[in-house]
Protein backbone atom coordinates (compact mmCIF):
# COMPACT_ATOMS: atom_id res chain seq x y z
CA UNK A 1 0.00 0.00 0.00
CA UNK A 2 1.04 3.60 -0.63
CA UNK A 3 0.01 6.76 1.17
CA UNK A 4 -1.13 8.96 -1.72
CA UNK A 5 -4.02 6.79 -3.03
CA UNK A 6 -5.26 6.31 0.53
CA UNK A 7 -5.00 10.02 1.26
CA UNK A 8 -7.06 10.76 -1.86
CA UNK A 9 -9.66 8.16 -0.89
CA UNK A 10 -10.12 9.54 2.63
CA UNK A 11 -10.15 13.20 1.56
CA UNK A 12 -12.75 12.54 -1.12
CA UNK A 13 -14.94 10.50 1.17
CA UNK A 14 -14.59 12.72 4.26
CA UNK A 15 -14.37 16.43 3.39
CA UNK A 16 -13.54 17.32 7.00
CA UNK A 17 -10.17 15.62 6.53
CA UNK A 18 -9.08 17.59 3.46
CA UNK A 19 -6.93 20.10 5.34
CA UNK A 20 -5.39 17.61 7.75
CA UNK A 21 -1.87 16.22 7.65
CA UNK A 22 -1.30 12.58 6.70
CA UNK A 23 1.63 10.37 7.64
CA UNK A 24 2.38 6.67 7.75
CA UNK A 25 3.12 4.73 10.93
CA UNK A 26 5.02 1.66 9.76
CA UNK A 27 5.39 -0.08 13.13
CA UNK A 28 2.50 -2.52 12.63
CA UNK A 29 2.73 -5.98 11.10
CA UNK A 30 -0.79 -6.67 9.84
CA UNK A 31 -2.09 -3.20 8.95
CA UNK A 32 -1.00 -0.18 6.95
CA UNK A 33 -1.52 2.65 9.44
CA UNK A 34 -2.12 6.30 8.53
CA UNK A 35 -2.15 9.08 11.14
CA UNK A 36 -4.44 11.93 10.15
CA UNK A 37 -4.11 15.36 11.74
CA UNK A 38 -2.13 13.81 14.60
CA UNK A 39 -5.48 12.94 16.14
CA UNK A 40 -7.05 10.17 14.05
CA UNK A 41 -5.76 6.69 13.23
CA UNK A 42 -6.79 4.85 10.07
CA UNK A 43 -5.93 1.17 9.70
CA UNK A 44 -5.90 -0.57 6.33
CA UNK A 45 -5.57 -4.36 6.71
CA UNK A 46 -2.86 -6.00 4.62
CA UNK A 47 -4.19 -9.57 4.73
CA UNK A 48 -7.49 -11.43 4.69
CA UNK A 49 -6.87 -12.39 8.31
CA UNK A 50 -6.41 -8.72 9.23
CA UNK A 51 -9.67 -7.88 7.44
CA UNK A 52 -11.49 -10.50 9.49
CA UNK A 53 -9.99 -9.07 12.69
CA UNK A 54 -11.18 -5.55 11.81
CA UNK A 55 -14.64 -6.92 11.14
CA UNK A 56 -14.67 -8.55 14.57
CA UNK A 57 -13.31 -5.42 16.27
CA UNK A 58 -16.09 -3.37 14.66
CA UNK A 59 -18.58 -5.76 16.22
CA UNK A 60 -17.03 -6.23 19.66
CA UNK A 61 -15.30 -2.99 20.72
CA UNK A 62 -18.45 -0.83 20.88
CA UNK A 63 -19.99 -3.43 23.23
CA UNK A 64 -16.81 -3.73 25.25
CA UNK A 65 -16.45 0.02 25.86
CA UNK A 66 -18.92 0.05 28.77
CA UNK A 67 -17.38 -3.08 30.32
CA UNK A 68 -13.84 -1.79 30.90
CA UNK A 69 -12.54 1.10 33.06
CA UNK A 70 -10.06 2.52 30.52
CA UNK A 71 -10.40 4.01 27.05
CA UNK A 72 -10.20 1.65 24.07
CA UNK A 73 -10.40 2.43 20.32
CA UNK A 74 -13.87 3.44 19.16
CA UNK A 75 -14.44 3.48 15.41
CA UNK A 76 -16.03 6.58 13.89
CA UNK A 77 -15.03 5.85 10.28
CA UNK A 78 -15.22 2.53 8.45
CA UNK A 79 -15.34 1.20 4.92
CA UNK A 80 -18.57 -0.07 3.41
CA UNK A 81 -19.07 -3.84 3.01
CA UNK A 82 -18.79 -3.47 -0.76
CA UNK A 83 -15.54 -1.42 -0.70
CA UNK A 84 -12.47 -3.04 -2.24
CA UNK A 85 -10.22 -1.22 0.22
CA UNK A 86 -11.13 -2.01 3.82
CA UNK A 87 -10.35 0.34 6.71
CA UNK A 88 -11.41 1.72 10.07
CA UNK A 89 -10.70 5.13 11.58
CA UNK A 90 -10.85 6.20 15.21
CA UNK A 91 -9.68 9.01 17.51
CA UNK A 92 -6.16 8.60 18.83
CA UNK A 93 -5.92 7.83 22.53
CA UNK A 94 -3.24 10.14 23.85
CA UNK A 95 -0.56 8.84 26.14
CA UNK A 96 2.90 7.28 26.05
CA UNK A 97 3.72 3.56 26.14
CA UNK A 98 4.35 2.39 29.67
CA UNK A 99 7.71 0.70 29.21
CA UNK A 100 9.53 -0.95 32.11
CA UNK A 101 11.69 2.14 32.76
CA UNK A 102 8.63 4.39 32.91
CA UNK A 103 6.83 1.96 35.20
CA UNK A 104 9.85 1.87 37.53
CA UNK A 105 9.72 5.66 37.69
CA UNK A 106 6.19 5.66 39.11
CA UNK A 107 5.57 5.78 42.84
CA UNK A 108 4.20 2.72 44.61
CA UNK A 109 0.78 4.33 44.79
CA UNK A 110 0.84 5.15 41.08
CA UNK A 111 1.87 1.60 40.22
CA UNK A 112 -0.99 0.28 42.31
CA UNK A 113 -3.38 2.55 40.41
CA UNK A 114 -2.08 1.19 37.08
CA UNK A 115 -2.40 -2.40 38.35
CA UNK A 116 -5.99 -1.68 39.37
CA UNK A 117 -6.79 -0.28 35.91
CA UNK A 118 -5.21 -3.25 34.10
CA UNK A 119 -6.90 -5.71 36.44
CA UNK A 120 -10.24 -3.99 35.85
CA UNK A 121 -9.69 -3.99 32.09
CA UNK A 122 -8.88 -7.70 31.99
CA UNK A 123 -11.82 -8.50 34.30
CA UNK A 124 -14.20 -6.71 31.94
CA UNK A 125 -12.62 -8.09 28.78
CA UNK A 126 -12.68 -11.67 30.05
CA UNK A 127 -16.32 -11.27 31.14
CA UNK A 128 -17.42 -10.49 27.57
CA UNK A 129 -20.19 -12.96 26.61
CA UNK A 130 -18.64 -15.08 23.86
CA UNK A 131 -22.00 -16.16 22.50
CA UNK A 132 -22.52 -12.61 21.21
CA UNK A 133 -19.72 -12.81 18.67
CA UNK A 134 -18.62 -16.40 18.17
CA UNK A 135 -20.67 -18.94 16.26
CA UNK A 136 -19.55 -22.19 17.83
CA UNK A 137 -18.81 -23.43 21.32
CA UNK A 138 -15.18 -22.95 22.32
CA UNK A 139 -13.52 -25.33 24.75
CA UNK A 140 -9.99 -25.64 26.16
CA UNK A 141 -9.37 -28.59 23.85
CA UNK A 142 -8.98 -26.09 21.04
CA UNK A 143 -6.05 -24.56 22.93
CA UNK A 144 -4.42 -27.99 23.18
CA UNK A 145 -4.97 -28.53 19.45
CA UNK A 146 -3.63 -25.04 18.69
CA UNK A 147 -0.35 -25.75 20.50
CA UNK A 148 -0.04 -29.21 18.94
CA UNK A 149 -0.32 -27.52 15.54
CA UNK A 150 1.97 -24.71 16.71
CA UNK A 151 4.73 -27.19 17.53
CA UNK A 152 4.30 -28.85 14.14
CA UNK A 153 4.55 -25.42 12.50
CA UNK A 154 7.74 -24.62 14.42
CA UNK A 155 9.29 -27.94 13.38
CA UNK A 156 8.35 -27.38 9.75
CA UNK A 157 9.18 -23.71 9.47
CA UNK A 158 11.77 -22.76 12.10
CA UNK A 159 13.82 -25.82 13.01
CA UNK A 160 16.21 -25.22 10.12
CA UNK A 161 17.18 -21.91 11.81
CA UNK A 162 17.67 -23.50 15.24
CA UNK A 163 20.60 -25.42 16.75
CA UNK A 164 19.89 -28.98 17.83
CA UNK A 165 19.85 -28.05 21.53
CA UNK A 166 17.14 -25.44 20.94
CA UNK A 167 15.13 -27.91 18.86
CA UNK A 168 15.30 -30.41 21.73
CA UNK A 169 14.29 -27.77 24.30
CA UNK A 170 11.35 -26.71 22.11
CA UNK A 171 9.96 -30.25 21.85
CA UNK A 172 10.41 -30.88 25.56
CA UNK A 173 8.75 -27.57 26.53
CA UNK A 174 5.72 -28.14 24.32
CA UNK A 175 5.37 -31.82 25.20
CA UNK A 176 5.47 -31.09 28.95
CA UNK A 177 2.79 -28.45 28.52
CA UNK A 178 0.56 -30.63 26.37
CA UNK A 179 0.90 -33.62 28.72
CA UNK A 180 -0.54 -31.81 31.77
CA UNK A 181 -4.37 -31.99 31.76
CA UNK A 182 -4.56 -29.37 34.52
CA UNK A 183 -3.31 -26.77 32.05
CA UNK A 184 -6.54 -27.12 30.06
CA UNK A 185 -9.13 -26.77 32.81
CA UNK A 186 -9.62 -23.02 32.34
CA UNK A 187 -12.79 -21.27 31.20
CA UNK A 188 -12.15 -19.72 27.75
CA UNK A 189 -12.45 -15.93 27.50
CA UNK A 190 -12.15 -13.11 25.01
CA UNK A 191 -8.48 -12.11 24.93
CA UNK A 192 -6.60 -8.99 23.91
CA UNK A 193 -3.80 -11.41 23.01
CA UNK A 194 -1.06 -8.79 22.76
CA UNK A 195 -1.12 -6.88 26.04
CA UNK A 196 2.36 -5.35 26.41
CA UNK A 197 3.90 -1.95 27.28
CA UNK A 198 3.53 -0.60 23.72
CA UNK A 199 -0.23 -1.01 24.02
CA UNK A 200 -0.60 0.43 27.54
CA UNK A 201 -0.81 4.22 27.23
CA UNK A 202 -0.05 6.38 30.24
CA UNK A 203 -0.91 10.05 30.77
CA UNK A 204 2.07 11.44 32.68
CA UNK A 205 0.27 14.73 33.40
CA UNK A 206 -2.81 13.13 34.93
CA UNK A 207 -0.69 10.27 36.34
CA UNK A 208 -3.03 7.55 35.14
CA UNK A 209 -3.45 4.87 32.49
CA UNK A 210 -5.16 6.69 29.63
CA UNK A 211 -6.01 3.77 27.39
CA UNK A 212 -5.32 0.32 25.99
CA UNK A 213 -4.89 -0.08 22.25
CA UNK A 214 -4.23 -2.54 19.42
CA UNK A 215 -6.84 -5.26 19.52
CA UNK A 216 -5.62 -6.69 16.23
CA UNK A 217 -4.73 -10.07 17.75
CA UNK A 218 -8.03 -10.36 19.67
CA UNK A 219 -9.39 -13.89 19.99
CA UNK A 220 -10.64 -16.53 22.40
CA UNK A 221 -8.49 -18.70 24.65
CA UNK A 222 -6.81 -19.09 28.01
CA UNK A 223 -7.29 -15.93 30.13
CA UNK A 224 -3.84 -16.49 31.68
CA UNK A 225 -2.31 -15.65 28.30
CA UNK A 226 -3.31 -11.98 28.66
CA UNK A 227 -0.96 -11.70 31.66
CA UNK A 228 2.14 -12.84 29.74
CA UNK A 229 3.12 -9.38 28.48
CA UNK A 230 2.59 -7.92 31.95
CA UNK A 231 4.75 -10.59 33.57
CA UNK A 232 7.41 -10.30 30.89
CA UNK A 233 7.66 -6.51 31.14
CA UNK A 234 7.14 -5.81 34.82
CA UNK A 235 7.88 -9.04 36.70
CA UNK A 236 6.19 -11.22 39.29
CA UNK A 237 5.42 -8.61 41.95
CA UNK A 238 3.52 -6.30 39.61
CA UNK A 239 1.71 -9.23 37.99
CA UNK A 240 0.51 -10.24 41.46
CA UNK A 241 -0.77 -6.69 41.98
CA UNK A 242 -2.77 -6.92 38.75
CA UNK A 243 -4.11 -10.33 39.77
CA UNK A 244 -5.25 -8.87 43.09
CA UNK A 245 -7.59 -6.59 41.11
CA UNK A 246 -8.70 -9.33 38.72
CA UNK A 247 -12.22 -10.51 39.53
CA UNK A 248 -12.47 -13.50 37.19
CA UNK A 249 -11.64 -17.08 38.13
CA UNK A 250 -7.97 -17.83 38.83
CA UNK A 251 -7.60 -21.61 38.55
CA UNK A 252 -4.91 -23.72 40.23
CA UNK A 253 -2.32 -23.55 37.41
CA UNK A 254 -3.08 -20.02 36.18
CA UNK A 255 0.29 -18.43 37.06
CA UNK A 256 2.18 -21.65 36.33
CA UNK A 257 1.00 -21.64 32.70
CA UNK A 258 2.32 -18.10 32.33
CA UNK A 259 5.75 -18.72 33.83
CA UNK A 260 6.52 -22.25 32.62
CA UNK A 261 5.18 -22.10 29.08
CA UNK A 262 3.60 -18.96 27.64
CA UNK A 263 6.39 -16.53 28.52
CA UNK A 264 9.00 -19.00 27.24
CA UNK A 265 7.39 -19.60 23.86
CA UNK A 266 5.97 -16.20 22.91
CA UNK A 267 9.16 -15.28 21.02
CA UNK A 268 8.33 -17.87 18.36
CA UNK A 269 5.95 -15.28 16.93
CA UNK A 270 8.86 -12.86 16.47
CA UNK A 271 10.89 -15.64 14.88
CA UNK A 272 8.06 -16.48 12.48
CA UNK A 273 7.68 -12.85 11.47
CA UNK A 274 11.43 -12.58 10.90
CA UNK A 275 11.39 -15.69 8.73
CA UNK A 276 8.34 -14.53 6.75
CA UNK A 277 9.87 -11.10 6.11
CA UNK A 278 13.42 -12.46 5.69
CA UNK A 279 14.53 -10.05 8.38
CA UNK A 280 17.77 -11.49 9.71
CA UNK A 281 17.84 -9.08 12.66
CA UNK A 282 14.42 -10.24 13.84
CA UNK A 283 15.34 -13.88 13.31
CA UNK A 284 18.41 -13.53 15.50
CA UNK A 285 16.48 -11.53 18.09
CA UNK A 286 13.81 -14.23 18.35
CA UNK A 287 16.40 -17.00 18.53
CA UNK A 288 18.30 -15.13 21.23
CA UNK A 289 15.19 -14.77 23.38
CA UNK A 290 14.41 -18.47 23.03
CA UNK A 291 17.97 -19.55 23.73
CA UNK A 292 17.98 -17.52 26.94
CA UNK A 293 15.26 -19.83 28.26
CA UNK A 294 16.76 -22.98 26.76
CA UNK A 295 20.23 -22.41 28.18
CA UNK A 296 20.81 -24.58 31.27
CA UNK A 297 20.81 -22.57 34.48
CA UNK A 298 24.00 -22.64 36.51
CA UNK A 299 23.69 -23.92 40.03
Amino acid sequence: MQLEPLRKLLQERYPELRNETFRVDDTGWSNFVVIVGEKMIFRFPKTEEAKAIISRETQILPQLESMVPVAIPQFVYSSAPTDDIKYVGYPMIFGKPLYREEMNGLSGQEQEKVAEAIGGFLSGLHAYPLEKSFDKAIDPGLTRLFYENFLARIERKAFSYMPVELQRWTRQTFQSFLANPDYFRFKPALLHNDLKPEHLLYDFEKRQLSGIIDFGAMGVGDPAYDFVGIYRAYGTAFTQKVLSHYTREIDATFLERITTFYVKTISFWTLFYGIDSQNEKLIQYGLGKLQAFAKPKRT
